[in-house]
This record gives structure tokens, C-alpha cells and sequence, in this order.
């Protein structure tokens, strides 16, 4: 799957406020992120991944919220406007943080996470893609999360023990050829 039917998947789970969905798509994006250095995909599964923790929380799905899912779904959009190569990384990014900014109004609404769920995605992310085999400096590097938390949340999650799928550098390329051409 290439940026775009990620996106328009992500936005097509989020307006059913399917959780599962969501997870699954997080989990294809870490899959190729593993094989494919792309800022925007890396971008693309925190999205999948924060908005699979606000629909797991029933509270999220209240009328009350109703607004602050509304402003997210905005910033979707504007998301999906800015994810061909016609669209700068800069620009993308600025839209990314104002999805960011969504979400954390959203939650200053109802903070009962212990640490953001932007922070907490990122961390996720981060060691999941240590896991998949990308080094540790790239992952933090790609997140902004310090070496040492990936590392402890990698060991006390047991995430190199789920990860069961390894690719071989043939994998690998085939998949980076289906990417670029698909």
C-alpha cells in the first residue's frame, strides 16, 4: 500500500471509530517502515496507532467529544491534502503537529493516560521498529525518543519475543520495489 490508501484507510476506520481496524492498520505500517525509510509512513502509524487508543476508551465516543474527534478528523484531511511528493516534507510535518495539538486537546479534556498518547505512539513505534530491526539511533532518531527508553520499553513488553516475522535482505528489497511502483 502506498501513503495515500494508508491515509484514506486510517480516515475510513477513524469515521467508524473501529480500534481494531485501526491497530491492524498500525501494524501493515510498522511492517513496511521496517523495509522503507519514510519519514511520513513513521508519521502515518502514530496517527493509526493514537487514534486506535482513543476508540479502545468508550468514553472518547461520547457526544461530549463529539467536537474534539470533528477538529482531529479536520487535521486528517489536511493530512491526506499533503501526502504526495507535490507536497513538501515542511508542510507535512506543520500538519502532522496540528494533529498532534488535536489530540492533546482532546485529552486535556479527559487526562487519565499516564503519559500522552502522542508520547506513548511514539515510544511504541520506536521500539517496534528497534524490534523489526532498524538500528536504535535511527529509531530514536525517527521518533525523538531517547535510546534508553526504547530500550526499556522493548524489554519490559517483550517486543523482540512477539515479533516473528524476519526478512531477509531479498524481502526487503521486493518489498521497497512493490512500494515504489505501487
Amino acid at each position: 500500500m502506498n501513503l495515500r490508501e494508508y491515509l484514506n484507510e486510517i480516515i475510513a476506520a477513524f469515521r467508524k471509530t473501529d480500534s481494531k481496524r485501526l491497530r491492524k492498520i498500525d501494524d501493515a505500517i510498522l511492517r513496511e517502515a521496517s523495509i522503507i525509510n519514510s519519514k511520513k509512513l513513521f508519521h502515518l502509524a502514530i496517527v493509526a496507532y493514537v487514534l486506535s487508543k482513543i476508540f479502545s476508551k468508550p468514553r472518547f465516543i461520547q457526544s461530549i467529544y463529539k467536537p474534539k474527534r470533528d477538529s482531529i478528523e479536520k487535521k486528517l484531511l489536511a493530512l491526506q491534502d499533503c501526502i504526495g511528493p507535490e507536497c513538501p516534507d515542511e508542510d507535512f510535518l506543520n500538519r502532522y503537529a496540528a494533529f498532534e495539538d488535536s489530540v492533546g486537546r482532546l485529552e486535556s479534556q479527559d487526562s487519565r493516560f499516564i503519559i500522552s498518547l502522542i508520547s506513548k505512539a511514539k515510544l511504541k513505534v520506536a521500539a517496534t521498529l528497534y524490534a523489526q530491526g532498524i538500528s536504535l539511533g535511527v529509531a530514536s532518531e525517527i521518533t525523538g525518543v531517547e535510546k534508553q527508553e526504547i530500550l526499556s520499553y522493548a524489554g519490559h513488553t517483550m517486543m523482540f519475543d512477539r515479533m516473528k516475522e524476519e526478512k531477509n535482505a531479498r524481502d526487503r528489497l521486493k518489498k521497497l520495489k512493490d512500494f515504489v511502483e505501487g
